[in-house]
């Protein structure tokens, strides 16, 4: 935690530097359509990146999801999906206001967690809790589960893991991607913070 304000102190003074380019990323999965966000959103950019944040309580429903949408022209935008738990109601799709100063320190936490490999997480490693959080997982209730997701294109990647900040000691198998998750997600929520 230290280190990720650490990061968001500097990350104004780094975005300076920055170039508005999607950088390439190392997708694990590929749909064979375009993803569903780029008529969801109404994007004109097929090939926009789509970073996803949702975090719920509950197994199947996650009532808010929050997005950010990198665009190769250098714009950035925001949007908050809430979805209604039941399976009739439509999701209330809001965007939120950017304003265009602050698109620099995206692309700069953006280009931070390229280079750094902050997308380079296993999935298995995220399931993973040990013989000795196992123990755990029927004294733990409402805890939350963390969702990432990075789409472009035909392309995507996502992550999910039940409470990620629980199991970070060295200890628990995974440890390492769950801190990257937690990084990446936090970084991003923060930054989204206006």
């Amino acid at each position: 935690m230290k280190n990720l304000l650490l990061l968001l102190t500097i990350l104004p003074f780094l975005a300076f530097s920055q170039i508005a380019e999607i950088p390439k990323i190392d997708f694990k999965l590929n749909a064979e359509e375009v993803n569903k966000y780029v008529e969801l959103f109404g994007l004109n950019d097929a090939d926009a990146l789509v970073v996803r944040l949702a975090y719920s309580r509950l197994p199947h429903i996650e009532p808010e999801s929050y997005y950010i949408v990198y665009f190769n022209n250098g714009k950035v935008r925001r949007y908050e999906i809430n979805e209604s738990a039941q399976s009739m109601a439509s999701p209330k799709i809001k965007r939120i206001r950017l304003k265009k100063k602050k698109y620099s320190e995206y692309w700069a936490f953006l280009n931070l967690c390229t280079t750094e490999g902050k997308f380079d997480i296993d999935q298995n490693q995220l399931a993973t809790l040990g013989e000795k959080a196992n123990s755990w997982r029927n004294a733990i209730s409402g805890g939350q589960t963390y969702t990432f997701g990075l789409y472009q294109g035909e392309n995507y990647t996502k992550y999910k893991s039940f409470l990620p900040s629980m199991f970070t000691d060295e200890e628990y198998p995974g440890y390492e991607d769950k801190r990257k998750l937690i990084y990446v997600m936090e970084g991003f929520r923060i930054l989204s913070e206006d």
